[in-house]
Order: structure tokens, then sequence, then C-alpha cells
């Protein structure tokens, strides 16, 4: 079921190349987070989540760099293979079901519809 679903690009940070091991890990990190939240609805039952998610990262946090790449990659694997197939997106950002309703209009147009000040109020 991981697999086959889709990564949006926003959460992909923690797979790019090059990037630092600390860099790696916190990505990790906030993508465990992520995820947990798109799995669990109720904020109180995810707080649980949450804090055991921070647990298993914090008890390997004095690990040599071998041994962390390891754990790091199998952190990766792991993410994938849970990650839900439909991430949940807060409403206001882009694919949320409120993303630009009610736009305001351009500043210009406001400007050019509405009268003068002299004119408004006589």
């Amino acid at each position: 079921m991981g697999a086959a679903a889709s990564m949006p690009a926003a959460r992909a940070g923690a797979w790019e190349v090059g990037i630092p091991h600390a860099t790696r890990v916190t990505r990790l990190y906030r993508a465990s987070l992520r995820t947990s939240r798109d799995w669990l609805i109720d904020r109180e039952v995810w707080l649980v989540d949450a804090a055991r998610i921070q647990n298993a990262f914090h008890s390997q946090k004095g690990v040599g760099v071998a041994a962390g790449r390891v754990l790091a990659d199998r952190a990766a694997e792991t993410l994938i293979e849970h990650r839900h197939p439909e991430p949940y997106v807060p409403i206001y950002m882009e694919g949320g079901s409120s993303y630009q309703r009610n736009v305001p209009p351009p500043p210009e147009l406001t400007e050019q519809s509405m009268p003068p000040p002299e004119h408004a109020f006589k």
C-alpha cells in the first residue's frame, strides 16, 4: 500500500542526495510526525504517537555515523512503507478544499471601481 502511494514534492525533502546526516534525520523526524498525523485524526491520540516517535529518535541519538546512516535508511524505508495514500493537506494550502476560495480582488481593480475620496461622502 505505501509503495503505491504518491509522495508530494513538499514531503520528499528527506530523500535529497548530498544533504548532511543531521539534516536528513531532522527531515525524517518531521516526515514521521506528518505521516503519523495523516493516519491519526484525533489530536490527543496523535500526541501520544508523536511522543512515541520522539522517544524512538532520541533513544538512538548517541550512535556512531555508520550506525546512524543505517538507522536513517531503515527509518526512511519504514516511513515509505507506512505513508498514507491520501495525506492530510491543510485547507488553506494548495490542494486543500479552501485553497484560493474567495480570493480578494487585486488592489488595482479595487481602486478603479471605488469613487474618489472627495466624492464618497457628499
